[in-house]
């Protein structure tokens, strides 16, 4: 029987993944090698966010929740909505797919994700082409030559959108399939005992020759695919693949505030009821949390070990372990001096401390990147300011990102900026036209309406 190359197959009673290449309306989904592509231009997903495509593709048309998609691709592994929320964003990246009119991937309200596009598997030129296929599961018959009796399996139905009637394959569970499905070749005659003793040293030599030819195709497609890896890389790969690269775990040094000697606990009869109670804490600043969760969601998606230290413990010697992201600015000490000796670093008024900015070393007279905070404090309404780094530190030679709003807004905004396929994809397009040179910097702003950051906006970019 000549197989598909790309097939949906039941197991456990549910449609698991489609097998093999398949195409999302013009699109060639490549999974074996995490690729797309579409007239000449192939784009590299990362594994997981092919996982999540290819599931979505064996359910088309069907509503799957996140709690399922999170447990078909991570299985027990925790981890929170938001890395789901990244892996539709760069499908829909890669796609050109907009949320408000989506062509691909709808989305329900209250997350659930819809694989909405036309999905056909690719097939081999001797099986008639395939159709598009809904994923429905049928029980049918194949005849086993060997046994001489009948084996049940399952496969899916492939239909015809155009014509609902049509079926690739039929058959229900109560009666055999009355046409062939598929092609079975007749089996051939052995030769004669005598005949494969007096070929045998000459298919032995062919044996060897097609074992040789193989294995330098082997070679060749693993060079090919390395190739293209290198050449082809996702826009998460390019702003966060040395750090995927090494591997060394990454610290997050986190901007901590000073130790309090109390704290308000709720009475579990009377949740109303608060009693304030002696201890000594570190305060951590929850829109801070906001991009540490945002990069913790990045790291665990590849598989990439951190740990979480407050900048007031961290030191030099955590430093040199390993690729550090220090997140915070004005209440990060190791943010400010890391910082200090680049292009753009933070400033501030001394002793009064009521005007921050952002200075050009090259520019230090300009001043449209700052706020004052008797604004910020008294409107909530302001622009801020965020610079995002990755450099090679020159005092512990290990890499350094620096996430840092001027206030409090900008640090969530610089975590968007870093995480999102789509800011990422246009930071890519200014590196290259830079050189594609390894260290890069760069101001963002973005404006804070009742508190609430927007989109993150790149002001200035600078690569060496």
């Amino acid at each position: 029987m000549a197989p598909c190359l790309g097939r949906v197959v039941r197991i456990l009673g549910e449609v698991e993944l489609v097998q093999g290449d398949f195409r999302i309306d013009d699109w060639l989904i490549q999974p074996q090698i995490n690729s797309v592509e579409k007239g000449g231009r192939t784009w590299h997903l990362e594994p997981k966010v092919m996982q999540v495509l290819v599931h979505l593709a064996s359910h088309p048309n069907e509503v799957l929740s996140k709690d399922r998609l999170l447990e078909a691709v991570w299985h027990n592994t925790f981890v929170g909505d938001d890395v789901l929320v990244r892996c539709i964003s760069e499908i829909r990246y890669v796609f050109g797919d907009d949320p408000k009119s989506s062509r691909v991937i709808q989305t329900i309200p209250k997350g659930d994700y819809r694989l909405i596009a036309a999905i056909t598997v690719e097939v081999p030129t001797d099986v008639e082409p395939a159709k598009s296929f809904t994923g429905k599961p049928e029980t049918v018959f194949r005849y086993n030559l060997e046994l001489g009796q009948e084996k049940e399996s399952h496969v899916a139905v492939i239909e015809d959108p155009h014509n609902p009637t049509a079926h690739w394959l039929h058959s229900s569970e109560e009666e055999q399939i009355t046409h062939p499905p598929v092609v079975i070749d007749e089996p051939h005659p052995s030769p004669p005992h005598s005949a494969i003793q007096k070929n045998a040293p000459s298919n032995r030599h062919f044996w060897s020759l097609v074992g040789v030819a193989s294995l330098v195709i082997l070679l060749g497609c693993l060079a090919a695919t390395y190739a293209w890896k290198t050449t082809h890389k996702s826009a998460l790969d390019f702003f966060w693949g040395p750090v995927f690269s090494t591997n060394e775990p990454v610290l997050i040094c986190i901007a901590d505030q000073n130790q309090y000697g109390a704290v308000a606990l709720r009475d579990a009869a009377d949740p109303t009821r608060q009693i304030l109670l002696k201890d000594n804490l570190t305060a951590v600043v929850i829109d801070d949390l906001n991009a540490v969760i945002q990069i913790t969601g990045i790291l665990k998606s590849n598989e990439k070990r951190y740990s979480l230290k407050g900048e007031g413990v961290t030191t030099l010697t955590d430093l040199r372990n390993g690729p550090t992201v220090f997140v915070g600015a004005f209440d990060n000490a190791w943010t400010l001096r890391l910082t200090n000796p680049l292009r753009y670093h933070f400033a501030n008024n001394p002793p009064e401390m009521t005007q921050f900015r952002i200075v050009d070393s090259q520019s230090p007279t300009q001043t449209h990147w700052g706020i004052d905070r008797g604004e910020q404090m008294a409107t909530n309404n302001y622009r801020d300011y965020a610079i995002v780094a990755r450099f090679t530190d020159s005092n512990t030679g290990k890499l350094a990102i620096v996430i840092a709003g001027v206030a409090r807004g900008g640090t969530i905004a610089a975590g968007e900026l870093v995480t999102n396929p789509t800011f990422l994809a246009e930071l890519s397009s200014a590196a290259r036209a830079s050189g594609n040179k390894k260290n890069m910097e760069i101001v963002l702003s973005t404006q804070i309406i009742d508190g609430q950051p927007g989109s993150p906006k790149i002001e200035a970019t600078y690569f060496w």
